[in-house]
């Protein structure tokens, strides 16, 4: 028998040492990527569930039958992010747990936003995270109590499986600990590189977003439908990064000069006629939260009048309707039209907030409060609530107010019975309190928050009741709230006119509640499910003039025109625009003169869509153009 030699059993071993680990390593990656196929299968199958509103057949046709593809699609980003909580972490079970229960957080998430408000969760969400619990106190008792079980479930799960894959392990180091460390670290690195270039997805030639525009369908007008038709990680993934806005063909430095000249002279025209300097008025904001005219719908029954007092007013003053960017929610963007004179509809669709996503660009803005400021005024903004809200602190700072006054610093705070919030009525003796301190003229924006979300058991001992809404008891409380605000709203204008100073109160509700239900927003149509009252008061004169339906961009129209001040030139080109489109958003376009509202620009007559042609021009100048708006002094009225 051949005798084998010392050197050939230890070659023989190496290579036996060496067989094994590299059978060790492929296994090793062999779990991690079944079982993070697993995880990213179920993750995308949970989010299309809660997407859809717990419709497991819809959830089940996305998967299998109608967009295989996209779903597909979704799994791979899942999957990239188990293997990068897993080769962080170190364990598989509990990377399968984090994914799950991203998962689920984000899948309620965007059910209860397309349940209240009609549009999904975007990452611009995230800046909410420091009012969780104000958000969970949003949601019904019983998704709360459905989460929580699931939470607790998997939270059990996964422990006992972890638990079980220890039993009976010696404490002893690995032979191939040495491999299996290498396949982490670099499993670890080529997530996070991949993960880095999935968060690029909207930079031009992004292989993700190629493979997703091989098959997805994106819809410009509706974030709603693009999370329905794309998937969630798709909807998701369109809303990173986002640039604001896209180049305008036309815009170049001659035709923005061209464009400017035109409306300097426009405005020399304009001012010929007005005579006085708003130096001595005060100008006072009042965006009323989720004040809406209930009476208006269609199958919604209410026991009497919430705003009879607010419906006389209208009757003698300035008046209208405002064309609200939301339903059920979507405050800070309504807030940033009437504030900056900028729609929201010129911009990128999933630019979905610019307060949160683009808050360092606001300097930049035209807006009310320079306007103001310019003019000598002392600018006060008042929140009766947190200033992490929307980034309201920053946002307000960028914007140049002076003063920013909060549930905090509020010398007025007082409640209604049951109700949570500051009262519309301490908020009105806060302004009243701010008029008093300052020795200018003041430029004070409120934005209440007495009628927020939820409203059961706000009023107990409340007199009204409704019916036809999904929730009648809620709506029920919501239609106190507002008799309270009506009653409010009229005490401080009796206040206002008994003052010496002059003053011009711009009153209007940001959008209507989410508690009406399919149904009712069927029956009344997408356009009364977004106009909301409007009031434009004088202390000085009443002056009765009905404005119909206007969009919120134009309120210093008319503030400078009941106050016959001088306008600039971006003014001057708002109320040109005015004269042809008084209200528009996205999908939604109310000419002057028409009875129903257009869904596509394309349906507008050639002359107000080359107003809005200009209007790209100006706001993409103005947002990341080379801003020769702002250099040409545009904004200013001197």
């Amino acid at each position: 028998m051949k005798k084998v030699s010392r050197g050939q059993r230890k070659q023989t071993k190496r290579f036996s040492l060496h067989s094994n680990s590299f059978k060790q390593v492929v296994k090793e990656l062999s779990k991690t990527l079944v079982s993070g196929l697993v995880v990213a299968v179920a993750s995308n199958f949970l989010l299309q569930f809660f997407q859809n509103q717990f419709n497991f057949e819809v959830a089940w046709l996305f998967m299998t039958e109608w967009h295989i593809e996209l779903f597909i699609l979704g799994i791979g980003v899942l999957m990239m992010l188990y293997i990068w909580f897993t080769s962080l972490i170190g364990n598989r079970y509990i990377g399968a747990f984090l994914i799950i229960l991203i998962s689920i957080i984000l899948g309620i998430s965007t059910q209860q936003k397309m349940l209240l408000r009609e549009e999904p969760m975007y990452p611009s969400d995230f800046s909410m995270i420091t009012n969780l619990p104000f958000l969970v106190k949003m949601m019904s008792n019983t998704i709360f109590l459905i989460v929580l079980i699931l939470l607790i479930a998997i939270s059990v799960s996964i422990f006992w499986l972890i638990k079980r894959a220890r039993k009976g392990k010696k404490e002893k180091k690995s032979q191939h600990q040495k491999e299996v460390r290498g396949l982490r670290i670099g499993l670890f690195v080529l997530s996070s590189l991949s993960l880095i270039y999935i968060y690029a997805f909207n930079s031009p030639g992004n292989l993700v977003k190629a493979a997703y525009n091989d098959h997805a369908y994106w819809i410009p007008y509706s974030q709603e439908m693009n999370y329905y038709n794309n998937g969630f990680v798709g909807g998701f993934l369109y809303n990173l990064n986002v640039t604001p806005m896209e180049k305008p063909e036309k815009y170049s430095t001659e035709k923005m000069n061209q464009l400017l000249l035109k409306y300097e002279e426009k405005a020399k025209k304009i001012n010929e006629t007005r005579s006085k300097s708003l130096k001595d008025t005060n100008v006072i904001y009042v965006m009323s939260e989720s004040f809406s005219d209930p009476t208006k719908l269609i199958d919604v029954k209410v026991s009497k009048d919430p705003m009879p007092i607010l419906r006389q007013r209208m009757e003698k003053n300035k008046s209208g309707e405002i064309l609200s960017e939301g339903y059920g929610g979507g405050t800070a963007n309504i807030e940033f039209e009437a504030l900056t004179g900028l729609s929201m509809e010129p911009f990128a669709s999933n630019l979905s907030t610019p307060y949160t996503q683009i808050p360092s660009l606001m300097n930049h803005f035209p807006s009310a409060v320079s306007y103001f400021k310019d003019a000598g005024y002392s600018a006060t903004a008042i929140h009766p609530y947190n200033t992490s809200m929307y980034k309201r602190k920053q946002v307000y700072q960028e914007l140049g107010f002076d003063t920013f006054l909060d549930e905090k610093t509020m010398t007025y705070a007082d409640t209604l019975e049951e109700s949570p919030y500051i009262s519309d009525h301490s908020a009105y003796q806060e302004v009243l309190l701010k008029l008093e301190e300052t020795d200018e003229t003041d430029f004070v924006h409120l934005v209440t928050m007495q009628n927020h979300m939820p409203y059961t058991d706000f009023y107990p001992e409340t007199t009204f009741t409704a019916e036809g809404t999904a929730d009648d008891l809620e709506a029920a409380n919501y239609f106190q709230g507002l008799s309270y605000s009506d009653k409010a709203l009229n005490q401080f204008l009796e206040e206002l006119t008994t003052q010496e100073e002059k003053s011009i109160v711009v009153f209007w509700g940001d959008h209507l509640p989410s508690f009406y239900g399919e149904e009712v927003v069927t029956v009344n149509g997408k356009v009364a499910m977004h106009q909301t009252p409007l009031l434009i008061f004088s202390s000085e004169k009443e002056k009765q003039e009905s404005l119909g339906t206007i969009s919120p961009i134009y309120f210093m129209n008319h503030v400078l025109e009941l106050a016959n001040s001088p306008v600039s030139p971006y003014y001057a080109f708002l109320m040109t625009l005015e004269a042809n489109l008084p209200a528009f958003e996205k999908g939604m376009y109310i000419e002057t003169g028409e009875q129903e509202s257009k869904l596509e620009r394309e349906e507008l007559s050639s002359e107000t869509q080359q107003l809005l042609e200009e209007y790209d021009l100006l706001q993409y100048d103005i947002t990341i153009g080379n801003r020769h708006a702002e250099t040409a002094n545009f904004f200013s009225s001197k």
